[in-house]
């Protein structure tokens, strides 16, 4: 069940089993400090249960939707509280606690926010060690905290890399560079969400590389794939930043285009288009494209969009057979 779920999806999920548990594991915790007699630490403790319980409600009620993030502020500062207001009483025990929050907290924050939060932890405990046990104790205790602090930080960095990493090659074509058709109907859909709320043109200009399946035969496949690249950097380099490319199949190629009108986007596909084939292509000797672009119409869907482009392209392509036809 997990395993079809986004990582937008699956985070909140995570809160709120890993909420619950805590919320059993500090149930155990003070049953144990009950039977010591550790009353006053049992008092202070168990109002970390209902908010680790409340707080994976609200997650679940809210997983869909982007506000239950808030609550782990709260939640993770009443942690942090109860840790260091029991510290002068039970400095091992809270010490051992509060060790547990660096892992926990960018668990529950973002990178930025979590280090922020584990810097000002880091300084009340050390405030609070040198004030009840001296200079020594306290140099200790926040140092164990900053080191923990700083492989809490190198993991969840790790992660996060990896996670971009990951989503980085799900939506990119691994031999040319650019994003591929899955991202494509994604941003397409966007930007035409976004051009009618802004009341902007979303253009789309395609390319096709004409002869492809011949360029590989005469000059080889590995020629082939060390161009794509070097055809997609060269074509990123004509557009803004704003504007994005698509390999959508072996000779196909789409720009999409927020906020620029019809022409121009006609203006940039003929710019694109002469500035690819004027340029020395090693190995080849020339290179022809067709190009043809167009501009969304009020109510047009994405879909309808790219059938248009598409049909734009193959008419495109027989007005050139035919005048290659007629010139011989």
């Amino acid at each position: 069940m997990f395993s079809e779920l986004s990582q937008e999806q699956l985070l909140p999920r995570l809160q709120v089993l890993v909420y619950s548990l805590a919320a059993i594991a500090i149930s155990i915790l003070i049953y144990d400090q009950y039977r010591q007699g550790l009353y006053p630490l049992v008092l202070s403790n168990v109002i970390a249960i209902p908010a680790l319980f409340f707080s994976a409600i609200f997650i679940y009620i809210n997983r869909d939707r982007d506000a239950y993030a808030w609550i782990n502020y709260p939640l993770i500062c009443l942690l942090a509280a109860l840790g260091l207001y029991q510290l002068p009483d039970y400095p091992v025990l809270m010490t051992h606690y509060l060790y547990a929050l660096p892992l926990f907290s960018y668990f529950c924050l973002p990178i930025n926010h979590g280090t922020w939060f584990n810097v000002a932890v880091a300084l009340a405990l050390t405030v609070l060690v040198w004030v009840d046990e001296g200079t020594l104790n306290a140099i200790r205790s926040g140092t164990n905290y900053s080191l923990l602090v700083g492989s809490a930080w190198c993991y969840a960095y790790l992660t996060q890399l990896k996670g971009w990493s990951l989503l980085r090659l799900a939506l990119t074509d691994q031999i040319s560079g650019a994003y591929n058709r899955s991202h494509f109907h994604h941003v397409l859909e966007r930007e035409i969400a976004r051009g009618e709320s802004a009341r902007q043109n979303v253009s789309l200009i395609g390319l096709v590389l004409e002869e492809y399946s011949q360029l590989a035969d005469l000059h080889g496949n590995r020629s082939v794939l060390q161009f794509l690249p070097r055809f997609v950097t060269t074509t990123q380099q004509q557009v803004r930043a704003e504007d994005e490319m698509f390999r959508l199949s072996d000779d196909l190629f789409v720009l999409v285009l927020p906020n620029c009108a019809e022409e121009g986007a006609i203006v940039l596909m003929e710019r694109i288009k002469r500035k690819l084939e004027d340029q020395t292509w090693r190995p080849f000797a020339e290179l022809s494209l067709g190009a043809a672009a167009v501009t969304r119409q009020p109510n047009e869907t994405g879909e309808v969009l790219e059938r248009r482009l598409m049909g734009r392209l193959k008419k495109q392509k027989r007005t050139s057979l035919q005048l290659a036809a007629f010139s011989e």
